[in-house]
């Protein structure tokens, strides 16, 4: 293997080969960032990013349902809604592996985790459900539910939610439409 910026001053992109300059912030010149610059594998900007794609490409495609990446998503994605909408928040991966399941609790299919390359299966995706949203991200206060229930929930409490399936019982019922559904 070649040491590409072995001692050198001018460093190289070790993808791409080409010379690197430092880019400030807020400045059109140059082609890669301090924090690029500074490590052992020295990118310019679009190699950077272009790896970091495949990462996360690949990183997605491996994803389970409860795996230890799955819940450490799941704990990220609440803990940046618990920071934009200043609610408590107190969970780890290790305090969601403890309650997720792989069936909906709700409706009672398998969770399935969203692959960019299959049919985007959206209702059968695991979610942190809060039980009383004011109370926050806290452990004693969460489920992991289908995404479908997650999103019925979300706007109306258990009344409502019986009133509108009771009411649209009744009206399938008056005009003779079958529930596709089940």
């Amino acid at each position: 293997m070649r040491h590409i910026n072995k001692g050198n001053t001018i460093k190289r992109c070790t993808g791409c080969l080409t010379d690197l300059t430092i880019k400030e912030t807020g400045s059109g010149i140059g082609n890669c960032y301090a924090s690029n610059y500074k490590k052992k594998n020295y990118r310019c900007n679009t190699c950077k990013i272009t790896y970091a794609t495949s990462k996360k490409s690949k990183l997605r495609k491996e994803k389970t349902v409860g795996s230890p990446i799955h819940l450490a998503d799941l704990a990220k994605g609440a803990r940046a809604r618990a920071r934009k909408y200043d609610l408590p928040f107190n969970l780890k991966a290790k305090d969601l592996r403890e309650i997720i399941t792989t069936r909906c609790p709700v409706f009672g299919f398998k969770f399935e985790i969203n692959k960019q390359d299959t049919t985007n299966n959206w209702q059968n995706s695991p979610t942190i459900d809060k039980i009383i949203p004011a109370k926050g991200y806290v452990k004693d206060n969460i489920i992991i539910v289908s995404m479908l229930a997650n999103t019925i929930k979300s706007c109306a409490n258990p009344d409502q939610i019986l009133k509108v399936g009771n009411y649209y019982k009744k009206l399938y019922k008056e005009k003779g439409i079958k529930d596709e559904t089940n």
